[in-house]
């Protein structure tokens, strides 16, 4: 029952993200004492607007190609991731503005690190500890970790710390989810790669949702200035319930998807358990067996040994 609610609200959340676009997203404080034109804006009359219903109708797909039971194959799993990355890019491309200006803080610097150490070391723990069983040790854990993480850093420090860069709206999105879709098929059981997307993109999308809210009451403002010559003072003009409505769908996706990864997570675990439980089980019976067969063997030599005739004496 819990995996089918969270599949209904996989599809819901984003459909009402969507249906954000006919509601008022932003407005001016009913208690305002001028006369201002327009009053109110609805999401089909802003840019914001329409990059919701864009963001829903990518999260809608996104989450349609999850909800089957056949999305925790690997290879269907890292389409889905492949077309989300592409999806993310053309969004951006289409609703975004054409450069975006990235300043290399040290918070910013420290964030990309984390993300690339971990995506990193998951593709280590996953692909190489296994063919290398001497590395599978705690300090060569440590030292991989703590070398990279150091050693990344130190990479960006020296070569763009603290400056900025112009970068086209497309390439930057690509290189973030590109970073993000890689680390979600690095990390074990890479069949959930496209339900972890799916989580990732649901935050993103509300990022970018609840931080809309300054530039929604500039457009207001913007609108009347350009209507009547005179606009409202900021602080009289708020967010209309389009933008709550929108978050709302988010919150309903965010945790729709994050029940059916952590289910079919369980699924997953549970099975590749009784799996190494029955390889386990047979290789003991197998063991079992031969051990009885060489037993009858044994047995079935004595008897014939006594049975043989001494050989006769002159």
């Amino acid at each position: 029952m819990k995996h089918y609610w969270s599949k209904i609200a996989v599809a819901l959340g984003p459909a009402i993200v969507m249906v954000a676009v006919v509601w008022e997203l932003v407005r001016t404080n009913p208690a305002y004492n001028f006369l201002v034109e327009p009053w109110a804006l609805s999401g089909y009359e802003t840019d914001q607007g329409w990059t919701y219903f864009a963001v829903g109708l990518v999260l809608l797909l996104l989450g349609l190609a999850v909800i089957p039971k056949r999305s925790v194959e690997i290879p269907y799993s890292a389409t889905v991731v492949a077309l989300a990355v592409v999806a993310s890019t053309i969004l951006g491309l289409v609703f975004g503005p054409a450069t975006v200006s990235i300043t290399f803080s040290g918070l910013i610097m420290a964030l990309l690190t984390l993300i690339t150490t971990m995506m990193l070391y998951r593709f280590f723990k996953s692909l190489v500890i296994p063919r290398v069983p001497a590395l599978d040790r705690t300090i060569v854990r440590l030292v991989a970790w703590f070398g990279t993480f150091f050693g990344l850093f130190f990479l960006l420090s020296s070569t763009v710390g603290k400056s900025t860069v112009e970068m086209n709206m497309g390439l930057a999105i690509f290189l973030g989810t590109g970073l993000l879709g890689l680390y979600a098929l690095a990390t074990s059981p890479h069949g959930l790669a496209a339900n972890r997307v799916l989580i990732f993109s649901s935050v993103l999308g509300g990022a970018v949702i609840g931080m809309s809210g300054g530039s929604l009451r500039t457009t207001l403002l913007d609108a009347q200035t350009a209507a009547t010559g005179v606009s409202a003072q900021y602080k009289d003009v708020q967010v209309g319930y389009g933008w709550f409505i929108a978050l709302f769908g988010i919150i309903i996706l965010f945790v729709g998807s994050v029940a059916l990864w952590a289910t079919r997570r369980d699924i997953i675990i549970a099975r590749t358990r009784a799996k190494a439980q029955r390889a386990a089980a047979e290789k003991s019976a197998k063991e079992i067996q031969e051990s009885n067969e060489q037993y009858a063997r044994e047995k079935a030599a004595e008897a014939t040994a006594v049975a043989a005739p001494a050989a006769p004496t002159s």
